[in-house]
């Protein structure tokens, strides 16, 4: 009874125990957080169908303003089936749902702001009648969907086969990316209370599915990583920032004291990207703040500016106008709000500026003065584009809210726009914060007056302020030219419209011009000058005026002057600068301070104005020239040069173009080029950025698939050792060539995440453990902690054998860190790692979601306006369409329009600051050939670049002069206002980036409004017409078929004559054909056919006359057509020899072009010869028609006369007989034969009988005939395999014979006396073999003479010296010595090949196409008295033949072969000669490959030695990477030694610190519940105890029977295996299993009671009765008889749990004490012990551990805690007590 008092107690408390935690920490279950920004995502299964109903409800906050919520597919789509995708993201900081189904997307969006790391409620429903409801924060919008609408009804969704479900939360799981219609950012933030729609209509919790990236409760990084110093900790979930506003503080955790100052020239701006993603940003809460300084002379400039379009037109403003600051913003609806600073704040001291947005408040407070708003109307938020700007702009001429379009000019200090810190990113280079406008100077620097700069000879400023009468003009100047015009100015003089007023630079000095015009013929030029050097670029104070009858020029205090008596009138503005014209001849400089007529000219309103022409504002840094000073800086290595002709940049014309070489000539991508038109595979460099900082990097694009491939090499090399026994942590910092970590993970990210890594770790007890002992790292360092796709985890075993992991790594490529922990260490330990390269990879075709259709000339695509780039693909129809249209704005004209002008000519119109330019490009492509085309635009001032494909041009503007800017929307596909003669596109357009953001199209169209654009590229050509590799050639309308081959033939190439072929395994055999007519001789002909002969006859036809035409092929790369014209002989040859070669095996197209006045011949479309000479036919029987010439096929002549010879005409195929010509006949294939554009059929030809000719042509050798490297020859019905340089043998070279050798190991091969002495056998000799160590030296064989004549030693001696390949060959006359580099101690097989003849020697290992050598002169070319060749070793006492010192081979060789005799196949041979020490048979290490040819296969055993490790030295090895065209000389990585931290404290989130002590508490009541049941248990003990007392005074019977009765449901009277336990003193362990529940019931019947054992435990007093065996399911339990009615023992251990007390029966008599139990069992029953072979990570150094499979005795000493003396017994390396184990 007390154990059900236990039972019943302890699962409630349990239960209470659940139900205290599950409420405790409920937020940390239904929690997430997402904390991975490039990996994170939860993916959960819900049970919807298509057309059933679909919703969720969840809670989320987040600092992103871009990032994927939700997003809804189903996985097993079949093909052909509608497309469905449904998602819910933060866009803009809007929430936005998207349904796509089949053509139709529509969406959804409320809400803003909503990256405010605020609790935001979500949820949406869906039923199947195509009502999508979207709640935000319980708001609501609702919509019917049109897809459901219009024909797309529930009876279509339900017929729907695919009913896989997948939500994603978060981001996008692996499965999801091949399925989501695009890339989306992660969410950096929670979720929280997620639940599913059932089919019932009701919100559940369903489990998650996977998870990746996530932790568990919404969790603070401030809590555990706040580094700052001063100011806030901001959490940004996956890192924290330090917000050091207000605090006086700054730097990257507010640690430095002061606030960073930055100078702003007139011509700086800092740019301040809101959205990484170039997405507009809608904003209703923010915190701006500005600190400034500017002085007297500055009046007016923008300080910040932001605006934004979309949905409608809003802006922030602050600038300063006449020295006070204005804040102005508007948000689209009634009045700006304008706040200005009631005084003048250009004093030249500092000023703050703090604006706060706060829902519909604004507060704006300048110094001391404060402003509140309260924001009225509809709209209270601001939609901003992403770039913001501080302290200027570019092109601010025409902005929304701007009466200011001057840059500031003066300083800032604690710029915050929220939390970031502008000036300080400047200093740190952040990647969202830019500043332009030349080096950023970081301290508040006296600016005085601003200079005006004219940075070329046609650069002016127009002055309009004189007229007639007097002028007043002053300026200061600096220049480093000594010619230029200053001044410029047209007059009259005495009403005669003819003369000038000039001051110009001559030679250094500044020279007074005036023109007086011309008086009866008479010039009247008068000139004075002034100074010297003034192009010293230091400042000169120049005066220019006229009064009272002079022409007065002062410089520097110097004056000069003309007088005049004339009356004087302006007829044009004053020029300054250069003259009316802006010829090449103006100045070069800077100036300020100008006044005129007592006006002082502010340079911030001239620049804005139509007063300056090409004149700038950057500081006037200039120096003695424009080079020197970096006024012009080159880019991209591009050389500066100054002369006197102008200042210009030399580029690299093959790499960049453009007036500062600003714009590379490499493509984005390998697909780019593709799409390009470059289909041919190899090396390339691609820029990524275009134009932007990062240079150039060599890849390598392979086209060869249907997918294109791009590969990045890095620097690790194939097989680095990683762990050896003893061996350090290392650290390993990988190298990719041409790229930074920053722009790799922007390459994959362009890649679509598709690419991969192969990662092959060999290991010999060397566990992997990922994520634990061998830590990989992405680009953004995140770690990569999931093994990759197919990956095969055989080292984790860690066995004492060689295995290999080897899989694709396909996450947070690429892997740019490693650290790799040694531990698990053996004497044996060893593991090395090849790292693949990066393989990235694109579809060929456009991918269908950023691709769209225009079926009509009317339809085109809205999008923003153009600021810097833009670059598609199109496929067009016919010349004349408009592609695409910049359309100009309202108040600024600029524009741009593009076009197919002629089918290879592109044209561009642009409208620039008023003037029109026309930009074609010619292409080498068609534009109209149906094919993906590219079009790019490239705005880098003072250029514009246009590149088509790969042709390209450049519109420059002055400098000065800016492009844009572009107000008028940006049309796709057509436009609205086409031109005369033009019309919009009919076709596709894809793959669109504009302003260096990738456009998803779907969010730019609407399917009910725009019917004619659908999403994809749908042509005439989609279904593929075109049959047998035919290229299909889309019409739009129609399409055309080129076939692959002339011998294809149809409207879709579907009839292939090419599959019509013979091949010739003779060149004896030829097939005959008897034309019907003399077409063969005088047709067009084509054939294709493929030989590794050099010489061959391919046809030969003639006719009676003896006209002929031939085919031969000659010297393996001549094709030489013969014919007859009339009489001559006529040949038309193409020799390929310098391009390629003809009897490679490949196919060769062959065509034969004639007509009545040529003959052409082509071979392979590219290479051709003609000849001249007409086609002309004897008509007459001539008995030597060619009158002598010689011929290579002479058919028999019959000399008689003409009208007795038979007509005929006979063509031959493939030879000829042998009567007829000298030519072989073709041993290879022939195919494809037409005649015009007739087929000649083949294989009818060719009979069953006729040996050699068959109907197939198998490329026998293209299958990997010939194993390991075996050279394979060709032989059309078979190949056969030459195994020589292998160290194979056999037919196939599979056959490997190979023996390990120790250092004293040796072979032996005798040889019979001088067995073969001839003149010819001791002139060559031939030795080749394969070995593989690891060792650096030791000789590997070598062949001796005899011993009796010393004096005439020869010798040729192979060996190993550090690694490297050394022969030896010493004949009687010195040693001639060969050495070829290494390392060839790598532990891969390496042959061996040693060639003489005579005197000249080949000495090659690997095939490395060693050279010849030749011996000395004098040295004797023959070998005699050969008398043994050794292998592995040296002989004893052996001191000759250059073999004192040297040492056995230690490693394994293979194919040992000595001019045809192979001492190791004899060794192991029924028949040994030869004789050996220590040799032992083997199989050697395979050839070396490149790792990739292994990576698909099972173990690749191969690839290393199947013994232990030869030890724990570095390995040496070459590098696996792909040859790219340049060499990349660049450091191997290295690992560094690495020292793993002490495990520091960190600081304990607050939340967990609550929910524990919480826990503790219920804890706490729960062990207080226990006790109160351990009470009521001891309780019901004693009741117990009354009850035997009582059993007692019963009769014995009686109380036997209560005792049955009493004891059938205790515990220790049923095992796991439902067998009673025996009461007898022998013990026997039983297995212990999981606890099973026990019976609340006695059992229907008793259990069987105890039988007699067989054998008594040694006791004082023997058993004799019988045994009997019960079994127990693992082990023999035996009972003896004597001892079965006795009561059970007790056993009572304290270190027994309390779920495991047995109450046993009470003893109340000495009768019922039983015998003392032993120490031990006996022998005969203690259970069998079997190991199991576990790998354990509690096993040291990863050996296999043996594990017990059952509890069993400890055969050690009784131990101390065991009671009575009793041994322990062991399980699972745990103590277990008697008690325990019985239970």
């Amino acid at each position: 009874m007390a154990y059900t008092c236990l039972s019943t107690a302890l699962p409630t408390a349990g239960i209470s125990l659940l139900f205290l935690t599950f409420v405790t920490f409920l937020c940390h279950v239904n929690c997430v957080t997402f904390s991975d920004p490039d990996n994170a995502y939860s993916q959960y299964l819900p049970n919807w169908t298509p057309d059933g109903r679909q919703g969720a409800s969840f809670r989320f906050k987040s600092v992103r303003s871009d990032a994927l919520l939700l997003l809804h597919h189903f996985n097993n789509r079949s093909s052909g089936e509608a497309v469905y995708n449904f998602w819910i993201e933060l866009k803009g900081a809007k929430l936005q749902a998207t349904h796509v189904f089949e053509t139709f997307v529509e969406t959804v969006t409320i809400g803003s702001s909503l990256d405010n790391d605020q609790w935001h409620s979500v949820d949406y429903s869906k039923d199947s009648a195509g009502s999508l409801t979207l709640r935000l924060n319980g708001k609501e919008q609702e919509i019917k969907l049109k897809s459901h609408k219009y024909g797309l009804a529930r009876e279509k969704l339900s017929a729907l086969t695919y009913t896989d479900s997948v939500v994603t939360l978060g981001g996008l799981a692996p499965s999801s990316s091949e399925m989501a219609p695009r890339e989306f950012s992660r969410l950096l933030g929670c979720m929280e209370k997620i639940k599913f729609l059932s089919q019932n209509g009701v919100l559940q919790d369903i489990p998650v599915d996977s998870t990746v990236g996530t932790t568990d409760g919404c969790n603070n990084k401030c809590f555990t990583e706040n580094h700052c110093q001063q100011g806030q900790c901001i959490n940004q979930y996956y890192r924290t920032v330090c917000d050091c506003f207000d605090t006086g503080y700054e730097g990257q955790y507010c640690q430095q004291k002061g606030n960073m100052e930055l100078t702003f020239h007139g011509q700086n701006y800092i740019q301040y990207q809101f959205n990484k993603l170039g997405q507009t940003v809608s904003r209703d809460k923010f915190r701006i703040n500005l600190q400034f300084k500017v002085g007297e002379e500055h009046q007016a400039g923008v300080l910040f500016y932001a605006t934004g379009s979309v949905p409608v037109e809003t802006y922030l403003a602050v600038y300063m106008d006449n020295g006070r600051i204005t804040v102005k913003m508007h948000t689209g609806s009634g009045d700006p709000m304008v706040t200005t600073s009631d005084t003048a704040l250009n004093d030249d001291s500092w000023h703050k500026i703090f604006i706060r947005l706060d829902g519909r408040f604004l507060l704006v407070v300048i110094d001391d003065q404060s402003n509140s708003n309260q924001i009225s109307g509809d709209m209270h938020q601001l939609h901003l584009d992403p770039d913001v700007y501080i302290g200027g702009g570019p092109a601010l001429k025409g902005k929304p809210g701007l009466p200011v379009t001057y840059n500031y000019i003066g300083c800032l200090k604690e710029a915050y726009v929220d939390y970031d810190n502008l000036i300080g990113g400047v200093k740190m280079n952040s990647s969202m914060i830019t500043f332009n406008g030349g080096t950023p100077i970081f301290e508040c620097v006296e600016l005085g007056h601003t200079p005006l700069t004219f940075p070329n000879k046609r650069s002016q400023l127009i002055l309009n302020e004189w007229t007639t009468g007097e002028l007043n003009l002053k300026f200061t100047f600096r220049t480093s030219f000594p010619d230029g015009i200053l001044v410029h100015a047209l007059i009259s003089i005495d009403d005669t419209p003819d003369g000038f007023l000039n001051v110009h630079m001559v030679n250094g000095s500044l020279e007074l011009q005036v023109d007086l015009g011309t008086n009866g013929g008479t010039n009247r030029q008068k000139a004075v000058n002034v100074g010297t050097s003034l192009h010293n670029t230091a400042w000169h104070d120049v005066h220019l005026a006229i009064r009272s009858g002079n022409i007065l020029l002062t410089v520097d205090g110097r004056m000069v002057g003309i007088p005049h008596k004339h009356s004087m009138v302006s007829r044009s503005a004053i020029y300054l600068g250069s003259d009316v014209s802006g010829a090449n001849t103006g100045f070069e400089g800077c100036m300020r301070q100008i006044h005129i007529q007592g006006n002082t000219l502010s340079p911030l309103k001239v620049i804005n104005s139509d007063m300056a022409n090409g004149v700038t504002i950057d500081g006037c840094q200039i120096a003695l020239n424009p080079c020197a000073s970096g006024e012009l800086e080159c880019e991209n290595g591009g050389a500066c040069t100054h002369e006197t002709n102008g200042t210009k940049c030399t580029c690299n014309a093959k790499e960049y173009t453009g007036s500062r070489c600003q714009f590379p000539l490499f493509k984005k991508s390998c697909a780019d080029y593709y799409r390009a038109g470059d289909r041919e595979s190899g090396p390339k460099r691609i820029d990524v950025d275009g134009s932007g900082p990062v240079p150039a990097a060599h890849v390598m694009c392979d086209f060869s698939t249907g997918r294109l491939k791009t590969t990045i090499e890095h620097n690790f090399k194939a097989k680095t050792l990683l762990r050896s026994y003893g061996g350090p942590h290392l650290d390993f910092k990988l190298q990719y060539r041409d790229m930074t970590p920053e722009l790799l993970a922007a390459f994959v990210k362009h890649s679509s995440g598709n690419c991969r890594q192969l990662f092959s770790y060999w290991c010999y007890e060397s566990p992997i453990r990922l994520g634990k002992f061998t830590r990989v790292y992405g680009p953004t360092d995140n770690e990569i902690s999931e093994y990759p796709d197919r990956f095969k985890t055989q080292c984790n075993g860690n066995r004492q054998t060689w295995q290999q992991d080897i899989g694709y790594m396909t996450r947070n490529l690429p892997i740019t860190r490693m650290r790799v922990l040694n531990k698990k260490q053996t004497e044996f330990t060893r593991a090395t790692l090849t790292l693949g390269p990066l393989e990235c990879f694109e579809s060929a075709a456009a991918s269908k979601p950023n691709t769209v259709t225009f079926f009509t000339p009317e339809s085109y695509l809205t999008l923003t306006p153009l600021k810097k780039s833009l670059s598609f693909i199109f496929r067009a129809s016919a010349v004349g369409n408009v592609v695409f249209h910049q359309m100009r704005g309202d108040k600024i004209p600029n524009s741009i329009l593009g076009y197919i002008a002629e089918e290879n000519l592109f044209t561009f119109e642009t409208n620039l600051n008023g003037k029109t330019d026309e930009v074609s490009v010619a292409t080498t492509r068609s534009m109209i050939d149906g094919e993906w085309h590219t079009i790019t635009i490239d705005i880098n001032e003072p250029d514009i670049l246009f590149i088509v494909d790969n042709d390209s041009e450049i519109l420059s503007v002055p400098i000065g002069q800016s492009i844009g800017p572009f107000r008028g929307r940006l049309r796709l596909g057509g436009t609205p206002e086409v031109p005369a003669g033009k019309e919009g596109l009919m076709g596709c357009i894809s793959a669109v980036t504009k302003d260096s953001v990738d456009i998803f199209l779907y969010d730019f169209y609407n399917e009910f409004k725009q019917d004619a654009i659908q999403p994809g590229c749908k042509s005439k050509c989609a279904k593929n017409p075109c049959k047998n590799g035919a290229q299909c050639v889309d019409k739009w309308t129609s399409y055309e078929c080129v076939c692959a081959h002339p011998a294809q033939k149809g409207k879709n190439c579907e009839i292939d004559n090419t599959k019509d072929m013979v091949s010739f395994s003779e060149p004896t055999v030829h097939l005959e054909y008897t034309p019907s007519s003399t077409e063969f001789l005088t047709s067009n002909l084509h054939l294709s056919f493929r030989t590794y002969q050099s010489d061959a006859l391919i046809f030969y036809a003639n006719d009676h006359l003896h006209n002929f035409v031939q085919l031969e092929l000659m010297d393996s790369a001549v094709l030489i057509f013969k014919y007859n014209s009339g009489r001559q002989i006529v040949e038309v040859m193409v020799d390929s020899r310098d391009a390629m070669l003809l009897n490679d095996g490949a196919w060769v197209d062959v065509s034969i072009e004639r007509d009545a006045e040529i003959t052409v011949l082509k071979v392979n479309g590219e290479m051709m010869q003609e000849a001249g000479e007409p086609v002309n036919l004897l008509t007459q029987y001539h008995d030597d028609p060619f009158n002598g010439a010689e011929e290579t096929v002479m058919p028999p002549r019959v000399f008689v006369s003409s009208d007795k010879v038979d007509n005929y005409t006979l063509a031959l195929i493939g030879g000829a007989p042998d009567l007829m010509t000298s030519l072989p006949g073709l041993q290879g294939c022939i195919r494809g034969f037409m005649i015009g554009d007739e087929h000649l059929p083949l294989k009818p030809l060719a009979t069953r009988k006729m040996q050699g000719v068959s109907t197939q042509c198998t490329d026998n050798c293209a299958q990997g005939a010939c194993q390991n490297n075996g050279e394979c020859t060709e032989l059309w019905s078979s190949f056969r395999c030459n195994c020589t340089s292998t160290s194979y043998s056999g037919r196939l070279c599979s056959k490997d014979v190979g023996a390990n050798f120790q250092s004293a190991s040796l072979l032996v091969y005798p040889f019979t006396l001088y067995e073969d002495e001839s003149d010819k056998s001791t002139e060559m000799d031939s030795l080749t073999f394969g070995f593989s160590t690891e060792t650096d030296s030791g000789v590997l064989a070598y062949i001796r003479s005899d011993d009796e004549q010393q004096d005439m030693d020869k010798s040729i001696v192979v060996k190993l010296m550090d690694g490297n390949v050394e022969a030896s060959v010493d004949f009687g006359n010195g040693p001639t010595t060969i050495s070829i580099e290494g390392p060839f101690n790598d532990g891969y097989r390496h042959v061996v090949a040693f060639k003489r003849f005579g005197n000249r020697i080949l000495f090659d290992v690997d095939n490395q196409d060693g050279n010849f050598t030749t011996l000395t002169d004098a040295s004797p070319v023959q070998f005699t008295r050969r008398a043994a060749l050794v292998a592995g070793g040296v002989e004893y006492n052996v001191t000759r033949f250059g073999l004192d010192g040297a040492g056995g081979f230690q490693g394994c060789i293979a194919g040992l072969d000595y001019n045809g005799i192979k001492p190791l196949e004899l060794l192991f041979g029924a028949y040994a000669p030869s004789d050996s020490i220590g040799v032992s048979k083997a199989q050697c290490a395979m050839l070396k490959m490149d790792e990739s040819e292994s990576s698909d296969g099972d173990n690749g055993d191969g690839d290393m030695t199947s013994g232990k490790p030869a030890g724990s030295g570095s390995s040496h090895s070459r590098s696996s990477q792909s040859g790219i065209s340049s060499e990349w000389n660049v450091k191997p990585a290295e690992g560094v030694e690495y020292v793993e931290p002490k495990k520091q404290k960190t600081k304990i989130d607050p939340e967990i610190i609550k929910y524990s002590i919480i826990a503790a508490c219920a804890l706490v009541i729960l062990l207080l519940l226990v006790l109160i049941i351990r009470m009521a248990c001891k309780l019901k003990q004693n009741d117990k105890e009354e009850e035997a007392a009582t059993m007692e005074e019963m009769t014995p019977l009686r109380r036997k029977d209560l005792e049955q009765i009493d004891a059938a449901p205790t515990r220790n009277r049923t095992l796991a295996e439902g067998v009673p336990v025996s009461n007898s003193n022998s013990y026997t362990p039983v297995p212990r299993e999981d606890p099973q529940p026990l019976p609340s019931q006695p059992p229907s019947q008793p259990p069987p009671s105890p039988q007699p054992q067989q054998q008594q435990p040694p006791q004082p007093q023997q058993v004799q009765s019988e045994p009997q065996v019960v079994a127990t399911g693992q082990f023999t339990v035996e009972a003896s008889p004597e001892l079965k009615d006795e009561p059970p023992i007790p056993m009572i251990d304290d270190d027994v749990d309390d779920d495991e007390i047995t109450e046993a029966t009470p003893l109340t008599s000495n009768e019922d004490i039983p015998p003392p139990v032993p120490t031990s069992a006996p022998p005969h029953l203690t259970p069998p012990q079997p190991k199991k072979d576990i790998p354990s990570e509690d096993a040291p150094n990863g050996h296999e551990k043996d594990v017990p499979s059952e509890s069993v005795p400890s055969e050690s000493a009784p131990s101390e805690s065991a009671p009575n003396g009793h041994k322990p017994l062991v399980k699972n390396d745990s103590i277990l007590s008697e008690s325990e184990t019985a239970v």
